[in-house]
């Protein structure tokens, strides 16, 4: 919910100012932040028997991730130059923990 609230004032504030540079990080927000970390915590809500170690590993790369993407992508879209690396490794990150969500979803819910 922090990352879909940040996204949302950010929204606001590019609609109150008619400056949509951000749009991109906007989007990402929510997408990334909101909804993505939202199925994810359905998911795991209904599929108790998946490993407490391995959603909290995925929740820790997903935050770590998704707060570096977004600050480098914010960077990027502002013109600075010290966003690139952020934004490599946040997208990184936030790459690995969809992989990893990936083969909790099909590991932790095949039949025996």
């Amino acid at each position: 919910m922090v990352f879909l609230s940040i996204g949302v004032v950010l929204g606001m504030k590019m609609g109150i100012s008619q400056d949509f540079s951000q749009t991109p990080t906007h989007a990402h927000l929510n997408l990334i932040g909101g909804v993505w970390m939202f199925l994810a915590g359905l998911f795991y809500n209904a599929n108790p028997q998946i490993s407490s170690r391995l959603s909290g590993a995925h929740y820790l790369l997903s935050v770590v991730g998704i707060v570096g993407f977004i600050v480098g992508l914010y960077s990027e879209m502002s013109g600075q130059t010290w966003g690139e690396v952020p934004l490599m490794l946040g997208s990184t990150l936030t790459a690995v923990s969809l992989v990893l969500f990936a083969v909790i979803v099909f590991v932790g819910t095949r039949r025996a």
